[in-house]
């Protein structure tokens, strides 16, 4: 059974996560269109004077938007920091060693050989550079 099956309610959580996520991206490309046809067309047709003071309003406001996502920035470095502290006492999983019959080769590149073995089973060694019956034999 699944971890996230209906019957835990992550799959509607995460269901509903990914519609605000969907719904973010399409009300923040809205407004980027209406703010580039209100910058390019000027559509109200407002006096220097007006857009000097809207200009100062929307510095500030930027100024408050990027100072909360300075804090926000900082949350996030401190709670990844103590999740990554938190997993450095985690042990590492078991290796478990192979299946029985499984082969294994390793290239020996500077003696030229090359050994295959079979857990449980026999070992082969290839010299090429060794003489023809050089003395090595498989092992039983």
């Amino acid at each position: 059974m699944s971890k996230t099956g209906e019957s835990s309610g992550r799959g509607s959580i995460s269901r509903v996560r990914r519609g605000v996520g969907i719904a973010a991206l399409v009300v923040m490309a809205a407004l980027l269109v209406v703010g580039l046809v209100g910058f390019f067309a000027d559509p109200l047709q407002l006096p220097p004077e007006v857009l000097g003071v809207l200009d100062q309003r929307a510095s500030v406001v930027s100024m408050f938007i990027g100072a909360a996502g300075l804090v926000i920035a900082a949350a996030a470095l401190r709670l990844q920091l103590r999740t990554d502290r938190g997993q450095a006492t985690v042990e590492p999983p078991v290796q478990l060693p192979p299946a029985a019959g499984t082969q294994t080769q390793l290239n020996m590149p500077a003696t030229g050989g090359t050994v295959n073995a079979v857990q449980g089973g026999t070992l082969n060694i290839h010299n090429p550079a060794a003489p023809a019956g050089g003395g090595q034999e498989p092992s039983p």
